[in-house]
């Protein structure tokens, strides 16, 4: 299967997975060789594909992702607002945005509108970042 994923800073990976797990809208799922062509919502969290090489984490942002079949093989195409590879995720920083956004929405106190969905749209990010990079072994 060949996997497209790209950011509106550009394309990030383009290369040939064995298997894809993302964190569909409804819940995390799989995509295998043969798959039905199909058309999911992605919200932020830990998004895994598997090239013969092993597994690759990366933290994904809200996005679509499209399954389709092309001629000779299937393509898995991945458009999402902000992605970061694990390995490249300064955990640290990630845990203490976490929990600046837990405590910002603990003392929420505002109506629910645009801030507020602002608010967790920044949590979910930062909780992606934060479960991506404990995928990968420490340095």
């Amino acid at each position: 299967m060949r996997l497209s994923l790209t950011t509106p800073r550009g394309a990030l990976i383009d290369a040939e997975v064995e298997e894809v797990t993302a964190p569909g809208a409804l819940g995390e799922f799989g995509v295998l060789p043969g798959h039905v062509p199909f058309l999911s919502v992605l919200k932020p969290g830990v998004f895994v594909y598997r090239t013969k090489d092993g597994p690759r984490y990366l933290a994904v942002g809200d996005g679509v992702l499209e399954v389709a079949r092309a001629g000779e093989g299937d393509k898995i195409l991945v458009l999402v607002e902000q992605a970061a590879h694990a390995r490249e995720i300064d955990r640290d920083a990630a845990t203490r945005d976490l929990s600046a956004a837990d405590g910002e929405l603990a003392r929420w106190k505002g109506d629910p509108g645009g801030e507020f969905q602002s608010l967790q749209s920044r949590r979910a990010w930062a909780a992606a970042r934060v479960d991506a990079a404990a995928r990968v072994a420490p340095h």
